[in-house]
Formats: C-alpha cells, sequence, structure tokens
C-alpha cells in the first residue's frame, strides 16, 4: 500500500519536497514467504522430505518469531537503502530495543523530491515487499537448508539493487544551459 502525504509545508520535509509513507502488511508478507515456501519445498520432491517439511513450516508458531526478527531487521534495512529520503534526527534520550514485538504494518516514512513519480513509488513499494520476503526466505534456509539458501540471497540482491536504482535515478527536470551561436 501506497500514501501520499501532504506538499513542502509540512515539518521536516524541504520545500519542494512531498511526505510518502510506503506501508507493508504484516500479514501479506507471511502469506507471499508461506506461498513461496511451499513452492521452493515442493520442487525439492519426495527424496527431501524433512529439509521440505522444514521449509513449508516456516511460519508456524514458534518459527514465525525467527521470520518476524527477520522481517524487522530487513525492513530497518529497507529504510537505510533509501537514506536521503528516510534520515531523521536522533531525538534527546533516544532509546531503541530489542523486545520481540511485531508490528501490523511495516512503514517507511519519505520525503521525496516533489518531481518523484506515484508510479517509482509504487514500484519502489513492490521491490522492498519482494526483498523483504526473499531475505525472510534465505534467513530461513541458511539455517535449514543452506545449499537452496543462495537462490533465495540473489532474488533479494537483485531488489536491493534496484531499490538502490531507484534512490539514485535523477528525480528533477534536467536543465541544459543555453549556448549562443
Amino acid at each position: 500500500m501506497y500514501h501520499m502525504g501532504c506538499a513542502g509545508g509540512c515539518s521536516g520535509v524541504d520545500a519542494g519536497s512531498k511526505k510518502a509513507r510506503l506501508v507493508f502488511n504484516r500479514e501479506q508478507l507471511l502469506y507471499d514467504i508461506k506461498n513461496c515456501a511451499y513452492i521452493e519445498g515442493h520442487v525439492w520432491g519426495e527424496e527431501n522430505q524433512h529439509a521440505q517439511h522444514t521449509l513449508v513450516e516456516i511460519c508456524e508458531e514458534g518459527n514465525v518469531d525467527r521470520v518476524g526478527r527477520t522481517l524487522s531487521l530487513v525492513h530497518a534495512k529497507a529504510i537505510e537503502m533509501l537514506y536521503p529520503y528516510t534520515k531523521e534526527a536522533v531525538g534527546d534520550d533516544e532509546e531503541i530495543c530489542n523486545r520481540l514485538n511485531f508490528p501490523d504494518d511495516y512503514t517507511i516514512e519519505l520525503s521525496v523530491p516533489a518531481t518523484m513519480s506515484r508510479t517509482t513509488l509504487e514500484l519502489l513499494n513492490r521491490l522492498i515487499h519482494e526483498f523483504m520476503v526473499a531475505r525472510a526466505i534465505y534467513d530461513w534456509l541458511s539455517i535449514t537448508h543452506p545449499d537452496a539458501a543462495g537462490n533465495w540471497l540473489g532474488k533479494a540482491n537483485e531488489a536491493a539493487e534496484e531499490i538502490k536504482g531507484i534512490k539514485h535515478t535523477r528525480t528533477k527536470r534536467l536543465r541544459r544551459p543555453s549556448h549562443p551561436f
């Protein structure tokens, strides 16, 4: 889900920029993780039933805590990847806790140039979703079936590179100097 906020006059937003929020619903992330794990596990075939069983139960009680921690970590990585758009000042007496607590939605608050396209934000939302899903499956497989983990790390890295590419895309109009003839 994508939400666009107010124009340049909002607090904490530079002139010429807009606030946007990318929202990643935990249940949707877990649903995709379960689906991908099911498919991956069944591709392995009958000869690898134990590994298949372990993968298919990735989001079952107890296991989902590890997946949740991974999603929290990958969410933080996504925020950091988008640093120019997500930077926030540290408050006085800032406290950050590692308590096991999973939100219903993982959000990313952005301050983007006013010229950034809504379609770019939609693409960014989908890429980050894929990044989070692939990294969660990679983490799980790196523990339970390391031989199969590399494919998912590759998928995560591919999404991460595309996310970084969007960050570096020029979002302002190109102004060419006039040349006297």
